[in-house]
């Protein structure tokens, strides 16, 4: 079976984005206008990279707290004189939330002023250790940051330590068992996520690879078709669908899903392979 990965490669529009995060289209405008995102591709149509996923997710969070984009913008600028990578900045502004003054998450963990000075976490109990300093969510922010830099090893225990009822958390630690080959493991991640966030439709196309991939292919049926409920212009799910589909001896079914695919994301690297297959008669051949 030739499958696309979890994460990587995978481009969302502007509308797609906007729901994903469940804001407005004219506000991811603002925020690319203010190069808080950067597409991949630029014009009336941009498309954002996955990792923009997650900085859009990131923003989404520090607007609901009340940040215009402008403010965020600005202490972006400021942010990045404590940490240069981009998106670890955006990620580590989080931790100002609520705050009288401006403040960074590091991706090791530490709390700075953009001027530099390390401050400390007074809410902490007398005595608490390290680990106890750093909340579930600095936890799922030094995952995320791993995760970024590739540091899949580190990201995975970060998570673990992080909040066990967060679909979010879920998710990421799916994406990076996944990509550790820990297929079941991941399986196990991504099942978690949609238990708890049964709209989740980017968890609901990846627990429809990872069963596919394991060998489930009505349950692989199940999820996608479960994601493509929520999205159904997810060009991914209907992918995977149509694989799981071919792979079942529903050629029909797989044929409907290819097409779809190629209406949503024409020009992907996959796209070729999918006319092939419509050209076969959508038989995936052996998985």
């Amino acid at each position: 079976m030739v499958e696309p990965p979890a994460d990587a490669g995978r481009t969302f529009t502007l509308p797609q984005l906007a729901e994903l995060c469940g804001v407005p289209p004219a506000v991811v405008r603002s925020w690319v206008e203010r190069e808080l995102l950067v597409p991949s591709r630029r014009g009336k149509a941009p498309l954002f990279p996955f990792a923009q996923v997650a900085a859009a997710r990131t923003l989404t969070q520090l607007r609901a707290a009340g940040w215009t984009a402008a403010r965020i913008a600005r202490s972006l600028q400021r942010a990045r004189t404590v940490v240069r990578d981009r998106d670890a900045a955006l990620s580590g502004l989080l931790a100002s939330i609520d705050q009288e003054r401006l403040c960074v998450r590091t991706p090791d963990g530490r709390l700075v002023e953009p001027g530099g000075q390390l401050l400390f976490d007074f809410g902490a109990p007398v005595g608490a250790t390290m680990h106890d300093l750093r909340s579930a969510a600095d936890w799922f922010q030094i995952g995320v940051d791993a995760e970024a830099h590739g540091r899949l090893d580190d990201a995975v225990a970060a998570y673990q330590r992080s909040a066990s009822d967060d679909a979010e958390v879920a998710f990421n630690l799916g994406n990076c068992l996944w990509r550790l080959q820990q297929k079941p493991e991941a399986l196990a991640a991504f099942e978690r996520a949609v238990a708890l966030a049964a709209d989740y439709a980017e968890a609901w196309n990846n627990l429809g690879i990872a069963r596919r991939a394991l060998g489930d292919l009505a349950g692989a049926v199940v999820a996608c078709s479960r994601a493509l409920a929520l999205v159904p212009y997810y060009a991914d799910a209907h992918f995977n669908l149509a694989d799981a589909l071919a792979a079942s001896g529903d050629r029909e079914g797989a044929q409907r899903h290819w097409r779809a695919y190629l209406s949503y994301d024409p020009n992907s690297r996959w796209a070729d392979q999918v006319r092939r297959r419509l050209q076969e008669g959508g038989d995936s051949g052996p998985g």
